[in-house]
């Protein structure tokens, strides 16, 4: 009989107000949005710091008839901790379309707050999570008992 190996435990962090887009035809960031500079960066430091100078990241866009989903795990998953993946679910398709025409090239997650002062209205940390890819699948197209399933269900 063949031991299973132990599952790393694995909890949804989305203890952010919204998501902010933006870049170049160089790169672009994905930041879940916080209400204050301090909170930003304690979640960065909960979710981000275990990972090291260079964290990296899978994300993907669950997109429904009416809505869609954000989520964001770790390539890497270590069994001793607590590993945090990001998940959100939104209610307005307008912003995901408008990144999804413009997405080319590298992509970042960063963590930022709200700021209107600035012209996106928000700010973001200096520290990035390097994003190896960036999927877009209708809900349809998501396999069950994959990490993506398991998280969209909270089934972790």
């Amino acid at each position: 009989m063949q031991e299973e190996e132990p599952r790393a435990p694995v909890v949804r962090f989305s203890e952010f107000l919204g998501m902010g887009y933006f870049g170049d035809e160089r790169q672009d960031v994905v930041a879940p949005i916080f209400d204050s500079r301090h909170n930003a960066e304690k979640g960065w430091s909960r979710v981000m710091d275990m990972h090291g100078n260079s964290p990296a990241f899978h994300a993907v866009f669950v997109e429904h008839p009416a809505k869609y989903e954000f989520i964001a795990y770790p390539l890497a998953m270590n069994p001793a901790q607590i590993n945090y993946v990001i998940y959100r679910s939104f209610s307005s398709l307008a912003s995901l379309h408008k990144f999804k025409e413009t997405h080319d090239g590298r992509t970042y997650i960063k963590f930022g707050w709200q700021d209107i002062t600035k012209p996106q209205k928000f700010d973001v940390l200096a520290q990035y999570a390097f994003v190896d890819a960036v999927e877009f699948l209708a809900i349809q197209d998501v396999k069950g008992g994959t990490m993506v399933d398991r998280i969209r269900k909270n089934e972790l």
